[in-house]
């Protein structure tokens, strides 16, 4: 069975108030969410995505970070810096590497492909990616766009996740509340209206 599958379509191509050269500049709002515990930072994180985006899951468009991004690039053990190539075979990789990019071949996701990809197997896809992220194989999250509330979270090697949004709509609200019950920390933001929702 396929992880991922690619979202040919265009009827979604992502975002154009985000800055990927600086995403703080961003014409959004941000926040980011940090939790009490992290001995376990890929478990953790796994909680955390199901516990504030469970309802989004069937609206959600995965894509490596930034405009161009090869989803083979994701992993920084890919290229070789003495011959400046990059090598995809998952033959010749440690893991995490080894099953990100067997996880691609496995989904018919060339490895020079930079469109958006559904995700079909959630616990697999965000077991691989983020052991990656964890172990810093892989130096930036992927992006996870959300188009109908217009908001894209990612991934943090701390465990923490980043949200950035358009507007602070109901599915935006809904995440924070959620984030409110666990007592997780909400900080980093440049929208002081969150700390007065309920």
């Amino acid at each position: 069975m396929k992880v991922l599958s690619k979202y040919n379509s265009n009827e979604f191509k992502g975002f154009d108030w985000l800055d990927f050269d600086y995403l703080p500049n961003s014409k959004g709002f941000k926040f980011e969410i940090y939790s009490k515990w992290t001995e376990d930072p890929v478990a953790q994180s796994i909680v955390h995505f199901y516990l504030l985006f469970r309802e989004f899951l069937y609206n959600i468009k995965v894509k490596p970070f930034g405009q161009n991004s090869k989803w083979g690039d994701f992993c920084i053990d890919t290229w070789d810096l003495e011959s400046d190539k990059y090598d995809y075979s998952h033959e010749n990789k440690e893991e995490p590497t080894a099953s990100y990019l067997a996880m691609l071949q496995d989904s018919d996701v060339e490895p020079h492909y930079t469109g958006f990809c559904v995700c079909e197997n959630w616990d697999k896809f965000l077991y691989i990616a983020l052991h990656c992220i964890m172990s810093h194989n892989a130096p930036y999250s992927m992006m996870f766009y959300e188009p109908k509330n217009e908001f894209v979270f990612y991934f943090h090697h701390s465990g923490s996740l980043g949200i950035y949004y358009k507007e602070l709509n109901n599915g935006v609200k809904s995440i924070i509340n959620k984030a409110k019950e666990e007592n997780l920390e909400i900080t980093n933001t440049n929208d002081d209206r969150i700390f007065h929702i309920h």
